[in-house]
């Protein structure tokens, strides 16, 4: 029997659709990486940009913050610190008017760059001792806004000289310089010896707590009106 001749067959190559779609799939995973990739950077861009500008905003609030609290200190009067400090005392205060507050607070600088002693401490102190009462006297003695206790510091001022507002903020910044070991000694260490009575590790506690609110306030109200 005669064979016909056989129809010619065109075998494809079975892997080329397959190879094809991988290039294609390949292609698309290289654009997407780089999409990706443009795309963090952009954003690590923008962000590093974010983080720099509040980065120099910070540094240039700290400079001017800096500048003020020196201006402070110089005994200028009406700087944004010594408003903010007056305030305080007007809020924490038993109705003291705003204008014999800023005097305090002009007071409380001046001591402060007189002895080297930190201001805020003296804030404190006065807030914790006699809630800024210049009248105020203790049973056991100390008299006045930082309560000193006038038998114990007969060589710096007379019982009476301690009524007078800026002469008791100027001993009792004195006794603190005094009583830190011109600055040698913790905060609790100097306090204690400020109050020396039994209950003088909770003065110490109250009197930093003060310290640290009354000092983030200020920065605060500072910030707040640069």
């Amino acid at each position: 029997m005669k064979l016909k001749k056989l129809p010619t067959v065109v075998i494809k190559n079975p892997f080329g659709e397959v190879a094809t779609i991988s290039k294609k799939i390949c292609k698309l995973t290289v654009a997407v990486k780089l999409f990706v990739a443009t795309l963090i950077i952009a954003i690590s861009s923008a962000a590093y940009l974010v983080g720099s500008t509040a980065y120099l905003k910070y540094v240039e609030t700290e400079q001017k913050f800096s500048q003020n609290f020196q201006q402070t200190l110089q005994g200028e009067d009406d700087t944004i610190i010594i408003q903010a400090t007056a305030k305080i005392i007007v809020e924490e205060s038993k109705g003291v008017p705003l204008p014999v507050a800023k005097q305090y607070a002009k007071w409380i600088y001046e001591a402060a760059s007189k002895y080297s002693v930190d201001p805020f401490m003296i804030l404190a102190v006065m807030r914790v001792e006699s809630q800024f009462d210049y009248k105020a006297v203790s049973p056991t003695g100390p008299i006045g806004l930082m309560q000193v206790a006038s038998s114990f510091h007969k060589e710096k001022s007379t019982k009476a000289a301690l009524f007078d507002p800026k002469n008791n903020i100027h001993v009792g910044a004195q006794i603190l310089r005094e009583y830190s070991n011109d600055g040698k000694r913790t905060d609790v260490e100097t306090l204690l010896r400020y109050n020396a009575s039994p209950i003088a590790v909770s003065y110490a506690a109250k009197v930093i707590a003060n310290k640290k609110r009354f000092e983030d306030n200020i920065y605060k109200s500072f910030v707040e009106n640069i």
